[in-house]
């Protein structure tokens, strides 16, 4: 029996010790183990470049206030946000004044929409290109349809978003009077309002000579325009005629607009970025364009001889392409760019002439900076100018058009009177052949019948009757004697 029990009890021990053997030892390795672990997840976290630095909010001083202005989680360049300004040209002629202008203007990224593809294919390569609605005009022109240009941009609504998405300040430039820029701008406006972004609108209007068709669809886009834009600077083709002379090519006329707007809104922009002795930074030109819809004045003038101050302050505050004055403008921004020799006294005769130029109590801010080496040139951006003034100006430049209408029909009805008059007391003119007599044309065998007198008749009878007499006595006469 006890042998019995020993070997039983062999039995289990040798089940029970590779149960033992199994079970993991509890040593101090598997604490470093552990400890191994989180140093390597601590290693594999990325660590944090030195290039990218978190962004304090800067501070500017603008007019002795001290300003704040947030640039996290913006572009920076040298830890100082830089303002992404795009200007944008809607339909032909918008792509035709930015293809002039990005060639000649640095700085700020250039996008040219369009509908009409062959168009597109046309502009500057400095310029972005970007076609919208080809579901819709299957890349073509909108021919003169303000609807199906607006339809155009509808239906390409979230690739626009997506276009202007990253935009801080937007220029927004068309010609009214057409298809694609009229019907297109506002879809675009609107769009940029949703998003928040401050936008300047620049638009030019149609010639006098293209018709009340087109200065139709030119005002009502203007209308829908208003709604969605801070401001808007509007320019006449009509008011070429003042500028230029009549001999002058149609391109090289159209140019002028486009030199016009090149000098304005580089000054803009130059203002914007470059740093001056008094700095205008963009939260000033956001605080400019506050609002909706309100009437802009916008002009650049440049002069070599810092001499002729009053001659510069004259031309910047009366720009011939702009159809309305500052006089009623509430907000007023513009920068003195002049060389080492600009003096204060000049300064201040600048400041003086605009001053007394806008209303008494206006918002103006100015900025100098010393960026040219010789001449003076002044850029200048007033808001908010009187509306009334625009439409007073419209209203009399139609009077002035019927006023030349009329003396023009009154004239031609006079000189048609005096026509009238003169064939009247004139005889009608003979042709050479008449004069001398001749017949133009052989008559045909007509009979004439001649009434005659009774005396003519009795003599004509008379006359017969001897005729009859003198024939019987020949035959009364014998043979012989005949």
């Amino acid at each position: 029996m006890a042998v019995k029990k020993s070997t039983k009890l062999k039995e289990l021990v040798l089940k029970i010790k590779p149960l033992e053997e199994t079970k993991p030892k509890r040593t101090a390795k598997p604490a470093k183990v552990l400890v191994r672990k989180i140093k390597l997840t601590k290693k594999a976290k990325p660590k944090k470049s030195n290039l990218v630095k978190s962004i304090k909010p800067l501070v500017y001083p603008v007019r002795g206030q001290r300003v704040l202005r947030e640039a996290q989680g913006k572009q920076t360049f040298n830890g100082v946000y830089k303002t992404r300004i795009k200007v944008l040209g809607i339909g032909g002629g918008g792509s035709s004044i930015i293809s002039e202008i990005a060639s000649q203007v640095k700085k700020a990224s250039f996008i040219v929409a369009n509908t009409d593809l062959k168009v597109l294919q046309g502009a500057a390569k400095e310029a972005k290109h970007f076609q919208f609605g080809k579901s819709i005009t299957q890349g073509l022109g909108t021919g003169m349809n303000p609807e199906l240009g607006e339809q155009a941009a509808e239906s390409d609504r979230k690739k626009i978003k997506e276009l202007l998405k990253e935009t801080d300040f937007c220029i927004l430039v068309s010609c009214l009077g057409g298809g694609t820029g009229s019907g297109a701008s506002p879809v675009f406006a609107n769009i940029l309002k949703n998003l928040g972004i401050p936008v300047l609108g620049i638009f030019t209007l149609p010639f006098g000579f293209e018709g009340g068709k087109r200065a139709q669809i030119a005002k009502d886009s203007l209308e829908k325009l208003r709604r969605n834009l801070n401001a808007l600077v509007i320019i006449p083709n009509q008011k070429i005629f003042q500028t230029i002379d009549k001999d002058i090519l149609l391109k090289e006329a159209l140019s002028t607009i486009n030199k016009a707007l090149i000098e304005s809104l580089e000054g803009l922009i130059t203002l914007i970025y470059s740093p001056g002795l008094i700095h205008v930074d963009f939260a000033t030109l956001k605080t400019t364009l506050a609002g909706r819809g309100r009437l802009a004045y916008f002009n650049t003038v440049e002069i070599e001889n810092p001499n002729q101050t009053e001659e510069l302050v004259r031309k910047v505050v009366s720009n011939p392409l702009i159809p309305y004055a500052i006089q009623g403008a509430k907000e007023v921004l513009f920068n003195i760019d002049g060389g080492l020799n600009l003096n204060i006294e000049q300064v201040e005769q600048i400041g003086k002439t605009i001053s007394n130029s806008i209303n008494p109590r206006a918002r103006v801010a100015f900025g100098i900076s010393q960026n040219k080496k010789e001449g003076v040139k002044i850029t200048l951006l007033a808001n908010d100018c009187k509306w009334n003034e625009w439409e007073r100006e419209k209203k009399r430049s139609k009077r002035e058009l019927k006023e030349k209408q009329t003396l023009v029909t009154e004239a031609s009805k006079k000189s048609d009177k005096k026509i009238k008059k003169k064939l009247k007391e004139q005889p009608p003119k003979l042709s050479g052949v008449q004069q001398l007599g001749i017949p133009q044309s052989l008559p045909e065998e007509v009979k004439i019948q001649v009434r005659r007198s009774a005396l003519k008749v009795k003599e004509a009878i008379e006359v017969e009757e001897k005729k009859i007499l003198a024939q019987e006595k020949k035959w009364e006469t014998p043979a012989f004697f005949r």
